[in-house]
């Protein structure tokens, strides 16, 4: 998945075991279902910044999905939306989604 703009680093090759590849796909179907304001985000930066957010998750060894939440809320505000989500004030709607999805995910 490397970027062709020129100037652009090249996105980092998104290596991850079987389970959690099918992990990071059932969750970036859940995400583009459970949050229509990301219908113009094109599927590979939503699977990317899922992957990423599983990435993050995996480095701090943290089950907890209060905490999963929050990292996959800080992802996709951040990087995907440009604080999107902060702005309007939706932290904590958006974080519950997230813990929703994650959790039906997990059970």
């Amino acid at each position: 998945m490397a970027q062709t703009v020129s100037g652009a680093t090249a996105t980092p090759k998104m290596q991850m075991s079987p389970e959690r590849a099918q992990e990071v796909i059932q969750m970036t179907k859940r995400i583009r279902h459970g949050f229509p304001e990301l219908k113009d985000i094109p599927d590979e930066q939503l699977l990317y910044a899922t992957w990423r957010s599983f990435k993050r998750i995996d480095q701090t060894s943290d089950s907890d999905y209060h905490k999963m939440a929050n990292v996959f809320f800080r992802e996709f505000d951040r990087h995907l939306l440009n604080y999107q989500f902060s702005k309007a004030g939706e932290d904590d709607v958006v974080r519950h989604r997230f813990f929703a999805i994650i959790t039906e995910l997990f059970q």
